[in-house]
């Protein structure tokens, strides 16, 4: 019994740690990029997927990794806690919204999937973890890059409009990918 829970944990671990190396590699695979920051991909697709099969805390270790990561592969950096904000941080509340996946039944007493429930948990996880990195983005946004700003214009609405540019694209276009994602999971009878 404890070598089975052991084991678990390992395949755990490696889940989170090639789920933070797939991001990072998808974060490379750029269909846009903006001037100062921000770019269309589909880097959080694995992120999202970790917190929907195991929950907030591995998604957002995942999302961690993954934003440490980033620092290594060109990270736009003006500021140490710019670079907190938008690269550990940014990527770490990805995972939070597996906090609240772990409330919606995914799993039927048959052990397989309830696919209404894997969808609105997929979209529960993309949703919170999207919106709460938008929310880290505009706050460095005001901060660092208010000289971006046209004259005369709100920082607040300048930040929150730049980084919905690139945050609501990505938003739609993981949520789209990851729920076919979990499905897959489930129809294989993979157990989480």
């Amino acid at each position: 019994m404890e070598g089975r829970i052991e084991t678990k944990r390992v395949v755990l671990l490696v889940e989170i740690a090639l789920a933070a190396a797939l991001a990072i590699g998808l974060s490379m695979l750029k269909l846009y990029r903006l001037p100062q920051g921000g770019s269309l991909s589909l880097e959080m697709v694995p992120v999202f997927y970790i917190a929907i099969i195991h929950g907030g805390l591995a998604g957002c270790a995942a999302g961690l990794l993954m934003g440490i990561g980033q620092l290594f592969f060109g990270a736009y950096i003006i500021h140490p806690v710019q670079l907190v904000l938008d690269y550990p941080l940014a990527f770490t509340v990805l995972g939070v919204g597996g906090f609240l996946s772990t409330l919606i039944p995914i799993r039927k007493a048959d052990e397989t999937f309830d696919y209404k429930h894997v969808v609105f948990a997929s979209i529960l996880v993309a949703t919170l973890g999207s919106l709460l990195r938008y929310i880290v983005h505009v706050i460095s946004g005001i901060v660092f890059f208010a000289q971006y700003a046209p004259e005369g214009s709100s920082v607040l609405i300048y930040s929150m409009v730049y980084n919905a540019g690139y945050m609501v694209p990505n938003y739609i276009l993981s949520a789209v990918v990851v729920v076919p994602l979990v499905m897959a999971r489930g129809a294989l009878g993979k157990k989480m």
